[in-house]
């Protein structure tokens, strides 16, 4: 975390300046637990999965299997693929396809519901700014805001933060890049890309990374925030391309990006005092198949986009008392491999216009 010279005067403690790094340290290893809890979810669920395909599909019999379909394979597009070639030799070796398929969907589920957002999440707003918005609902009076009811906030902003990056990945798998946006200015965001060019069996890729912005805000009466970040896109791609290596194979990955708001009752505390997030800020990516189609790039907001985002807190401030609300994008990839190579990325940078916070 980086902060301003006039959040700097606030510290009660200046002849001590490694505290920051401390509770910074102690902030990244809770939320590392948390993020290993779910990886470890996630290997024991690959490792699993792996060891009951193998009593089902020992490996021998799969390679056997892989050399028989690509045995006199031709390039006449009207002829039967890898997939149906490896099925037929699959059939005729009498594997137990039944329990081949269900053990795949069983394990596919699992990752699913392993990987799928965060529920505490309210979803109020999402205006992209446009002619036709203003049609829809065009503006009766511009008033400004109400400097008793709202502070507004502009760049640059009072502290910024690069909260958390984690990677994981298995057998051939790698982590290419995981690199923020974050300038200290108003820009925020991440790029992550992994690859896997040969997973042989069943593999797993996971990258995250979570940056942002903290201001003071002082509540002028009891109730919750309401918090109304204004962030114009400077680039927005995420991808997916993926390559089938073996005609019994299959995978699912899935990209997403968050809008994240937190309150803290100091400056210097670890664990928010709330946290909420708008969890289709980017929709990104889930695809599941055979690795034979794949969305390849998709523009999730074209550069100069506009989005509006307002987030409540779940619980109530006091009149009276200073807070430091946090707004930060969180960008993550996850995917489990079986036999399929994948180039899987985010490319995600954001200027937040301003912010404006208030208390109803």
């Amino acid at each position: 975390m980086q902060i301003a010279d006039h959040i700097e005067r606030t510290r009660t403690d200046r002849s001590a300046p490694e505290v920051l790094d401390r509770l910074q340290a102690i902030y990244q290893r809770r939320q590392k637990e948390e993020w290993r809890a779910t990886v470890d979810r996630l290997d024991a669920l690959r490792q699993s999965f792996g060891e009951e395909r193998r009593q089902i599909f020992p490996p021998a019999l799969r390679d056997r299997i892989a050399s028989a379909a690509r045995g006199g394979r031709r390039d006449d597009p009207r002829g039967p693929g890898l997939r149906y070639k490896s099925l037929i030799e699959a059939r005729n070796a009498e594997v137990d396809l039944k329990a081949v398929k269900g053990l795949h969907d069983r394990a596919y589920d699992k990752f699913g519901q392993l990987v799928k957002g965060y529920s505490a999440f309210h979803f109020h707003e999402s205006v992209v700014g446009s002619l036709a918005d203003a049609l829809v609902q065009p503006p009766i009076v511009y008033a400004p805001p109400d400097p008793d009811k709202e502070k507004l906030f502009y760049p640059h902003f009072g502290g910024c933060w690069d909260r958390l990056d984690q990677n994981q990945a298995t057998g051939d798998g790698a982590i290419v890049e995981n690199r923020s946006y974050l300038d200290c200015a108003a820009r925020m965001g991440s790029k992550l890309v992994a690859r896997n060019d040969d997973a042989s069996d069943v593999d797993l890729l996971c990258a995250y990374r979570e940056n942002g912005y903290l201001v003071p805000f002082k509540t002028l009466r009891t109730g919750i925030l309401q918090v109304k970040a204004d962030l114009s896109a400077l680039v927005c791609r995420h991808h997916i391309a993926t390559y089938d290596e073996f005609g019994w194979s299959d995978f699912h990955a899935t990209t997403r990006g968050r809008l994240v708001m937190a309150v803290f009752w100091n400056w210097d505390d670890v664990d928010p005092a709330n946290e909420v997030s708008n969890q289709w800020f980017i929709s990104g990516l889930d695809c599941r198949g055979d690795g034979e189609s794949f969305p390849g790039t998709s523009v999730q907001a074209v550069p100069g986009e506009r989005r509006i985002i307002n987030l409540f807190t779940e619980m109530a401030f006091p009149a009276g008392r200073e807070l430091w609300v946090y707004v930060g994008v969180a960008d993550r990839i996850w995917a489990l491999l079986n036999d399929v190579s994948i180039d899987i990325s985010i490319d995600s940078a954001w200027l937040l216009n301003s912010l404006a916070i208030r208390s109803i």
